[in-house]
């Protein structure tokens, strides 16, 4: 059974934010700004190809070029296309993954919503139901009877 100190231990930890958390979170944003480039500049590469191929149905059409050469060329575009949609389509899910991570200001009023919520509690589970609103898992580093905790935010 987890004693009062403990839990006053954790609540302290998990409502001052620390330093590297803030760092994580800049970290974690400029992140998901990179990767929806990322995808922005993917998407104009994948519709310059899309529109060559339309290009090449026409050439062969209009007799420009050969079925040969508008064969060879099919085949190199078709592959480039099919490169870049499922690079996109990875990168898409990058996007809703780093997407999930919370904000600074996500943060902030989760806490205060937590704050509310352990003024009230009286019980370890009413006080586990409360950390569970706020925090995805806390990790603890036990080195004899000093604690360390890293506090993973929801």
């Amino acid at each position: 059974m987890l004693d009062e100190e403990f839990f006053d231990a954790l609540y302290e930890r998990i409502i001052n934010v620390d330093q590297n958390m803030l760092q994580e979170i800049e970290l974690q944003g400029r992140g998901y700004n990179d990767t929806k480039t990322m995808i922005s500049v993917k998407e104009q590469e994948l519709q310059k190809h899309k529109r060559a191929l339309d290009k090449l149905h026409e050439s062969i059409e209009e007799d420009i070029i050969t079925k040969q050469v508008f064969m060879e060329r099919k085949v190199v575009r078709t592959r480039q296309i099919q490169k870049l949609e499922e690079e996109l389509l990875n990168l898409r899910k990058v996007v809703v993954y780093e997407g999930n991570y919370p904000t600074m200001e996500q943060i902030v009023e989760r806490i205060g919503q937590f704050r509310e919520l352990w003024s009230e509690a009286v019980t370890s589970e009413e006080k586990n139901w409360a950390l569970k609103k706020l925090v995805e898992r806390v990790v603890y580093n036990r080195e004899g009877n000093r604690v360390e905790l890293t506090v993973c935010y929801k």
